[in-house]
């Protein structure tokens, strides 16, 4: 990729290297924008490498199905996933520079000639740095013949001078067709699934004409590849310590979360945070469109994770609505639903939760007001539905020098009690909904830890266990102090965190079998020796 001097002339602002590609980004794209510039090179611009990988593309480009492949696969040997087709095609484009480029065996870039050789056989060598660099959140194309943009975690809304060619797009729409086994014409004008790779993980959305007005549209959101934990995002400021303590707390006690905010907010980011500290013996089920949840078999626990059919697709078979009542049978003692979006969706939350589950679901909405209106006034959800809400968590992102996502509010609904702390006769004709904040970054609200004590969740709590203001607050105070020493020691291992959260919840059953009673600074110092 040539930069002209008469379009640009800012300075390099950041420099770095993702697998054979050299990325820069200049300060701006031009006079009247703020945007930065988002460049990269490859061998491919250096003679006579951009010859071999031309040679190579050309030449291997009809031949890309061997009798191995073949061999090797029951199926239609065309049908292969991304990585699949990664792994096949390099062994190819190894023996081709074997064969025909003997001198190029032990050159220092021959790893980098083949990644590059590869990504020009598949059809994605001019995205495969977007792909790749864990710095882009997000790439946009409008339409044919743009340039494409992006959304980088440190300069914001970023400029390129890539385009892609008609048949570019029409390879991507092949692929996508294909993981997806979803239809894209022009009865089926949209699609979106993901793409998985042991080099990146994105979810991938298109549009195409009738639909877009100006030709086909794509959105790639890249998927985080290592799980946030609850205490690397205290420490990256996405939420304060009190308030994680607050969540874990309500957590372990299986209430409904409700995880809100605009697109690439960081709601999901929190959610499989506090999944993945959930006690061990707990069958948990997901149900997404594009799997964004973290496997966690390997930390030894109990998970079931559906795939169902986007509200894009036609075929309903495999409805998010569907599998959610079809919850009732399959005995989870939690639940994560990603992306409740339709009036469908919602009306199936809400029969879950009035039948008795505990869920965890991410939502988009500008506020929790907004949330309650879209679902009371367009989904048709009876308010008196509503008190099976606990925490309403809202998220918002913005750019400050940076990309920087925090939690705004928590809310609760608030719910009918008498004088003693018990639940007085509910009419049932109820349209009046009252939310009630625990903490409010914008108006500087945060309750201190007695405070919680009287919220809407926690009086529900205190019916079930008997619980005094004394315990709760030793109990918040122990998980503060642990998330901070966490924090304080930078140890945001999801593996660390998983043992020491599991270890957390093993001991208080312990203590609690044994004693029926909780000694929280023995608990918390048999913690820190796991450590």
């Amino acid at each position: 990729m040539t930069i002209s001097k008469s379009r640009y002339d800012s300075k390099v602002v950041e420099h770095y290297i993702i697998g054979p590609y050299h990325i820069k980004i200049y300060e701006r794209a031009g006079k009247y924008t703020s945007e930065a510039l988002y460049t990269y090179t490859t061998l491919s611009e250096t003679s006579p490498f951009g010859e071999i990988i031309e040679s190579i593309s050309k030449n291997l480009a009809e031949n890309v199905i061997t009798e191995d492949d073949i061999k090797s696969k029951s199926l239609d040997p065309r049908f292969y996933s991304l990585q699949e087709l990664f792994d096949s095609r390099r062994v190819l484009v190894e023996e081709y520079i074997y064969q025909h480029y003997p001198e190029f065996k032990t050159m220092k870039d021959l790893d980098d000639l083949i990644e590059l050789a590869c990504y020009k056989l598949i059809g994605i060598y001019k995205i495969a740095p977007f792909l790749m660099d864990e710095h882009i959140e997000e790439f946009y194309l409008d339409c044919p013949n743009t340039q494409l943009y992006l959304d980088h975690r440190t300069f914001g809304r970023c400029k390129t001078t890539v385009t892609l060619s008609d048949d570019d797009l029409e390879r991507i729409k092949t692929r996508l067709r294909y993981e997806s086994g979803l239809l894209l014409d022009e009865s089926n004008p949209s699609i979106k699934t993901e793409l998985i790779t042991d080099r990146f993980h994105v979810r991938i959305s298109m549009d195409i004409a009738p639909l877009a007005a100006d030709g086909l549209h794509l959105d790639v959101r890249k998927l985080k590849r290592k799980a946030f934990t609850l205490p690397e995002l205290v420490d990256n400021g996405t939420l304060p310590v009190e308030i994680a303590a607050y969540m874990y707390f309500a957590l372990v006690r299986r209430r409904n979360i409700t995880v809100i905010g605009e697109p690439n907010s960081g709601k999901t980011t929190l959610v499989n945070a506090l999944d993945l500290i959930t006690p061990p013996e707990w069958r948990k089920i997901t149900i997404e469109d594009v799997i964004e949840s973290v496997p966690q078999h390997n930390y030894d626990k109990h998970q079931v994770r559906l795939q169902v059919i986007p509200f894009e697709g036609e075929n309903t078979l495999r409805s998010k609505s569907k599998e959610i009542v079809k919850l009732l049978h399959r005995s989870p003692d939690y639940v994560f639903l990603g992306e409740i979006q339709t009036q469908e969706h919602s009306q199936a939350v809400f029969h879950a939760l009035t039948a008795g589950l505990h869920l965890i679901q991410t939502c988009h909405a500008s506020s929790p007001e907004n949330l309650i209106v879209r679902w009371v006034e367009h989904h048709g959800i009876a308010p008196i539905n509503l008190l099976t809400l606990d925490l309403i968590i809202f998220m918002r992102a913005y750019y400050r020098q940076k990309l920087v996502r925090r939690v705004r509010r928590v809310s609760e609904v608030t719910k009918p009690y008498g004088g003693a702390d018990t639940l007085l006769e509910i009419d049932l004709k109820i349209n009046k909904v009252q939310l009630c904040d625990t903490f409010n970054l914008d108006t500087r609200l945060a309750k201190k830890v007695s405070e919680l004590f009287d919220t809407p969740a926690l009086r529900e709590i205190r019916n079930v266990e008997g619980l005094n203001l004394e315990e709760f607050v030793e109990e918040m105070s122990t998980y503060i102090e642990l998330i901070n020493y966490l924090v304080q020691n930078h140890l945001f291992d999801p593996q660390l965190n998983v043992r020491v959260f599991h270890g957390l919840h093993a001991e208080k059953l312990k203590q609690l079998r044994a004693y029926g009673r909780i000694n929280w600074p023995i608990l918390y110092n048999h913690v820190i020796e796991l450590i």
